[in-house]
C-alpha cells in the first residue's frame, strides 16, 4: 500500500484553521497523524485533539522542522543532447 504524502508533515509544528457552520477556530500544535478522515494534532497547551477533515479549511506550517524530500520523475522522454549539423549526412 503507498504511503500518504500528507505523513511526511508529521511531526510538524502547524496551526489548523477549521470552519463549522459560522464558526472559525484556530488550534495550533504539533501534528500528529494523518489519516482517512482525521488529523490528529497536539495543541500547544497540551490538549490532544482529533480533527474531522471535512472541518479544515486550512493547516498552515509554522516550522519546518524536517525537508520534504521531492517525488522521483519517471518515464521521463530522454533529452536528445546531439549537436545539430545541417549538412551533415544522414546515417
Amino acid at each position: 500500500m503507498e504511503e500518504n504524502w500528507l505523513e511526511t508533515f508529521k511531526g510538524q509544528h502547524v496551526t489548523i484553521i477549521t470552519l463549522l457552520g459560522s464558526e472559525e477556530r484556530t488550534d495550533p500544535g504539533t501534528l500528529l497523524r494523518i489519516s482517512d478522515g482525521w488529523v490528529q494534532l497536539v495543541k500547544d497547551n497540551g490538549e490532544m485533539i482529533l480533527v474531522p477533515t471535512t472541518a479544515i479549511r486550512i493547516i498552515k506550517l509554522l516550522d519546518m522542522t524536517q525537508t520534504t524530500p521531492g517525488l522521483p520523475i519517471t518515464n521521463q522522454t530522454p533529452i536528445n543532447n546531439k549537436v545539430y549539423e545541417p549538412n551533415a549526412q544522414a546515417i
